[in-house]
């Protein structure tokens, strides 16, 4: 797919050789970028990670032979981090960890030579992320915290984005009252957000990632009945890869309130999803939680049916 790619745009293959880099070319080169990000959302990245890697060693080729101005410098910057957090946020939600913390390094590296404070942010927060559910909780607040300096230079949306993972890293680490006002200004943010400052790579903030974060905290704080209202809401506005992630996270909700009905119907929900072509190690990962969530019912026929779907899906 990547030599296809390449083939059928011979200005950018020119670009990458020593030819002059233009505005036009940076932005069909962007218009590639946003296309891998929707196929992203649509199925998962798991298929996606060479595309990635094409445009990463395209854009990294122009940098490297092809002429250009500071102005164009800065977009090929800004896109070679787009590119690096997309590879790492693929990486992670393949659980090839290493390889993720490897792309969101160095796409803070080429974030900070663009200038562009956003961009480290969100990195910094997809960073914290992935910390935070490998269980680096230290590390999640510390890099939260980090992104958190900048807070008054970004727009609306990023203070949305960053307010929404405070909730999730503090809720984790045992820090409920932070936690409570992180998501506090995440709806107070959301209030303000100017769709014409939405850059491309924070376009799926809105109230369907909200909702999930604020069943997360609910349900992480003890309030599972809550969590279940707010990510019933989350799903009904989510792309079908993330879908597939917090119908898992919404049958462990159910389970807390005692709905089994709820829970197994969520988890065939999100099964569907992988079957018919999902790619999300996470979602397997959370219906495994599903699985020990149940497990105490594995008398029941039909939770065993549900048991034996999740196993056969990490197979």
């Amino acid at each position: 797919m990547g030599a296809q790619w390449v083939a059928a745009d011979p200005a950018i293959a020119a670009a990458t050789s020593g030819d002059t880099v233009t505005h036009s070319i940076v932005d069909r080169m962007a218009q590639r970028v946003e296309s891998l990000r929707a196929m992203e959302e649509e199925a998962g990245g798991g298929d996606f990670l060479e595309s990635a890697r094409t445009d990463l060693r395209l854009i990294t080729g122009m940098l490297e032979n092809g002429r250009y101005t500071e102005d164009i410098a800065r977009r090929l910057y800004t896109l070679a981090a787009e590119v690096c957090c997309l590879l790492g946020w693929m990486s992670y939600d393949a659980s090839l960890h290493s390889a993720a913390q490897q792309h969101y390094n160095v796409g803070l590296r080429a974030a900070k030579l663009a200038g562009d404070d956003t961009l480290g942010a969100h990195i910094l927060c997809f960073m914290a992320t992935q910390a935070t559910n490998q269980r680096e909780q230290s590390a999640a607040v510390g890099l939260v915290d980090a992104a958190d300096a900048v807070r008054t230079r970004v727009p609306a949306v990023m203070r949305v984005s960053l307010a929404g993972h405070q909730t999730t890293v503090y809720s984790q680490a045992g820090d409920n009252r932070r936690a409570a006002e992180a998501l506090n200004r995440a709806f107070d943010a959301l209030e303000q957000v100017d769709d014409a400052d939405i850059p491309p790579y924070l376009r799926w903030i809105g109230e369907g990632q909200l909702g999930s974060t604020e069943g997360r905290y609910f349900l992480i704080s003890g309030q599972a009945a809550r969590a279940t209202e707010a990510l019933e809401r989350s799903v009904s506005r989510s792309t079908p890869r993330d879908r597939a992630v917090r119908y898992g996270t919404l049958a462990l909700a159910y389970r807390r309130t005692g709905d089994l009905d709820g829970a197994l119907d969520a988890t065939h929900k999100a099964a569907d999803l992988i079957d018919q072509g999902i790619h999300t190690q996470r979602g397997i990962e959370r219906l495994h939680e599903v699985r020990t969530a149940i497990a105490t019912h594995r008398s029941e026929p039909r939770v065993r049916e549900a048991m034996e779907r999740i196993t056969t899906l990490a197979a």
